[in-house]
């Protein structure tokens, strides 16, 4: 039985081997079941004495001073709703505010251990060197819920060096902003996942480095950093991410690296003001875009509204702004087709190609379909019935296709796709069809040349209409009138 067990429980190993190879989530969620089994198995470490009847008011003073009490207050009680996930672990979201500042008045309490003891050493006044500091700090703590200023107890670590101290300070001061950087970002989590995850890596890092750095001291372990470690394996754990050091007692962080840890925080939340000041920056543009483009619907606008729309997105492009963004293309939808022939920047014509490739697959609204058609599209069906016409540029839009063989009794549109670089060669076969009876080039979706196209027109006698406009049967229409109609007309037979 016991060999049946082993035997399906190795099967059943090398299998979740496989599938995490080919399976990024799934190697994630092992990993973090790993340091959660883990974590579990460690050996506790001692914690923070309890308050008592004995420690309940602590003291710090000199040999034959007055002690100066010191207070020591019970963990804050939990909430009374906490997410399940981090239940077990007694530290949620909402504690970190306070474990922050618990730990940036413990990196002044460490510095002034330090101070303390090396003022002692030179024979300071204690009256008027050591005590007012002394009540300074401990009123500090007093407005603190659950503040155990343990480096400033009477029993507190003593080392002989006392430069271990600035370690023990710096560390607390990097864990409270690495604490301050990842609230931040707590705030709009989905926005920030990357910079997030970065920042938990950094989170770990600190919260290590104190460890170690008040091992060094021989020191007890401190409430805050080991709330931090708790919070740490449940966000991790909710959040699927997997940290890769310094979450185990076995791989410590260099607690005397404080000072490059902090630098690297600092970067990275300038890393993250940098991208909500671009946000908040593509948002007024956004906001810019959206008022020209009311000034086009309401009035027909102008061409500085156009310049404007044109102008601003591609600033936005030019800042990160993917050319496939749904809200530019949700804007610039109901009037691209109106957009009028003018010099596009290169940013504004990738949003107008991606514009494009949706158009092609996308079935047109209701008000696209119940366009009224205008006098020029019956005169150019006239014109045009029963023949074929060539359409050069962008993507095929089906439903563009049909509209355009419904509006003018076109008997074919041979609807030829364009890609950057493609050769023109297999154009000319279509435009010299006897049954061709003219040549659209959509300009603004095409990448060749009104040249290149022109010259197979030419070649076998055929009309070229530029479109600088979209697809609509009234605008083509009118094009076509205008550009070729007498030509048409005149090469129409006798009724």
């Amino acid at each position: 039985m016991a060999d049946e067990l082993l035997s399906a429980l190795g099967s059943i190993i090398e299998r979740l081997r496989q599938l995490a190879a080919e399976d990024p989530p799934l190697r994630t969620q092992l990993r973090c079941l790993a340091q959660a089994v883990l974590a579990a198995t460690e050996t506790a470490a001692p914690a923070e004495p309890p308050p008592s009847a004995e420690t309940a008011a602590p003291a710090v003073g000199g040999a034959g001073e007055s002690p100066v009490t010191l207070p020591l207050e019970p963990p804050s009680p939990l909430a009374a709703e906490r997410p399940a996930w981090k239940a077990w672990t007694g530290v949620s979201d909402a504690d970190l505010p306070l474990i922050e500042a618990r730990c940036r008045l413990k990196a002044e309490g460490a510095r002034w251990a330090a101070e303390r003891e090396r003022r002692l050493r030179a024979g300071a006044e204690f009256a008027t060197e050591i005590e007012p500091k002394d009540r300074e700090i401990i009123e500090k703590a007093r407005s603190l819920e659950g503040c155990f200023l343990w480096m400033n107890h009477s029993s507190g670590p003593s080392p002989e060096d006392l430069s271990l101290w600035d370690d023990v300070a710096g560390c607390f001061d990097a864990l409270a902003a690495a604490l301050a950087l990842v609230r931040e970002i707590l705030d709009d989590l989905d926005g920030n996942r990357e910079i997030f995850e970065q920042s938990l890596d950094l989170l770990a890092e600190a919260h290590s480095a104190l460890r170690v750095a008040i091992e060094a001291i021989d020191g007890n372990v401190d409430s805050d950093q080991k709330s931090v470690h708790n919070w740490l394996r449940a966000t991790t754990r909710e959040q699927q991410v997997f940290i890769q050091r310094f979450m185990r007692a076995d791989d410590p962080a260099d607690p005397t690296a404080w000072s490059d840890v902090t630098e690297r925080i600092q970067r990275l939340d300038q890393q993250l003001q940098k991208g909500r000041q671009r946000e908040k920056q593509q948002h007024a543009r956004v906001n810019k875009v959206r008022y020209h483009l009311k000034c086009i619907r309401s009035s027909g606008g102008s061409e500085h509204d156009w310049k404007t729309i044109v102008d601003t997105v591609e600033a936005m492009i030019a800042d990160g702004l993917q050319p496939s963004n749904r809200d530019v293309r949700e804007m610039l939808l109901p009037v691209v087709d109106s957009l009028p022939d003018m010099d596009l920047p290169p940013g504004f014509q990738r949003v107008l190609q991606e514009l494009d490739r949706y158009l092609a697959t996308r079935p047109p609204v209701t008000a696209e379909v119940a366009l009224e058609p205008t006098v020029e599209v019956r005169q150019a069906a006239e014109l045009l019935n029963g023949k074929a016409v060539v359409l050069i540029g962008g993507d095929r839009r089906p439903y563009a296709q049909d509209a355009l063989c419904g509006a003018f009794g076109l008997k074919e549109l041979v609807w030829m796709d364009t890609r950057e670089h493609q050769s023109i060669e297999g154009f000319e076969p279509h435009v010299a069809r006897g049954d061709v009876a003219v040549v659209l080039l959509a300009i603004r979706w095409s990448s060749h040349s009104f040249g290149e196209v022109k010259d197979f027109c030419d070649k076998h006698g055929k009309p070229l209409v530029r479109l600088p406009s979209g697809y609509n049967p009234n605008q083509v229409a009118h094009q076509v009138l205008a550009q070729c109609g007498e030509r048409l007309r005149s090469a129409a037979p006798a009724a």
